[in-house]
């Protein structure tokens, strides 16, 4: 039996393909695959671009998708893989389900995810599984990339406002590629800065600490991000359960630096196996059923 796990992002796709002993046959990365940000049409093609290049077809599918929690996501992954690999056995689930399986497994426990967006998940004993975060961009986030560049950004604009020709100031410009700081909302209304482009500013304020605004900036993001953990902590209700992160922001050292500074905080444990692994054991359990 052979087995495909897919994960898919806003801004890449993974594919490993393996065998019944665990054997990899193969990995494969094409382009986004979050149908909601990149569009079904740029969705469909990047996982049927993945397929394609497969040097066995699978006879058990497991994938964790971005935008996959809601029916009518479910629905256009299945879909789409179905009419990809008709005799397959597909399994479903969101990119950040898949991540904590390949972080930790499917034992009790709780992952951080911070990268462009930010979520902490756990598992309960029962398997029942908690989120904390990971409402978006506009409504959450918090400590995301993403959150950081939105800071940075703001802490610019009062720069400019108190009449303050900072360092700070004309280094968030030139990362966006802005004659000036006051341009900022004309260049988000036109699409001219994304989700993507903003969460980018986080390497600069990283870069530039411990510098006043982006000492304030990361420590604000540890304390949020030191939040999310100890809530999902509290709700999976095992206080000394294994604990991971990942992320571009999770996964800077500073960051985890920042963090520790926080009560009760200790270093969290690498990853076991990436996301799209954790797409298979997944795939594998519900086999198992």
């Amino acid at each position: 039996m052979i087995f495909l796990g897919i994960d898919g992002g806003g801004s890449k796709t993974a594919f490993v393909l393996e065998d019944e002993n665990n054997k990899i046959l193969g990995r494969i990365e094409t382009g986004p695959s979050n149908w909601l940000s990149a569009g079904k049409e740029e969705a469909g093609r990047n996982i049927a671009a993945g397929i394609r290049q497969l040097n066995s077809f699978p006879d058990v599918v497991g994938c964790g998708f971005a935008g996959a929690g809601r029916p009518d996501s479910i629905q256009f992954f299945k879909e789409s893989l179905s009419a990809l690999l008709p005799k397959a056995q597909i399994f479903v689930e969101t990119d950040a389900f898949v991540s904590y399986v390949g972080a930790i497994g499917l034992e009790p426990g709780m992952l951080l995810i911070a990268g462009t967006g930010s979520i902490a998940i756990g598992r309960r004993p029962d398997g029942s599984m908690v989120r904390v975060g990971g409402w978006g961009p506009i409504f959450g986030d918090e400590g995301s990339g993403f959150w950081i560049g939105r800071e940075a950004i703001q802490a610019a604009l009062r720069a400019n406002d108190a009449g303050e020709e900072t360092d700070f100031v004309s280094s968030v410009c030139e990362a966006l590629k802005l004659d000036a700081i006051t341009d900022v909302s004309t260049a988000w209304k036109s699409g001219a800065l994304t989700v993507r482009s903003v969460a980018s500013l986080a390497a600069l304020v990283f870069h530039m600490y411990p510098a006043e605004s982006a000492s304030q900036i990361l420590n604000g993001a540890a304390k949020h991000l030191w939040l999310m953990s100890k809530k999902a902590i509290d709700l999976v209700g095992i206080p000394d359960c294994r604990r991971s992160i990942i992320g571009s922001v999770g996964n800077q050292p500073l960051m985890k630096q920042l963090m520790r500074q926080h009560p009760s905080t200790r270093d969290f444990d690498s990853p076991v196996h990436p996301p799209e692994h954790g797409a298979i054991i997944w795939a594998r359990s519900q086999m198992a059923h």
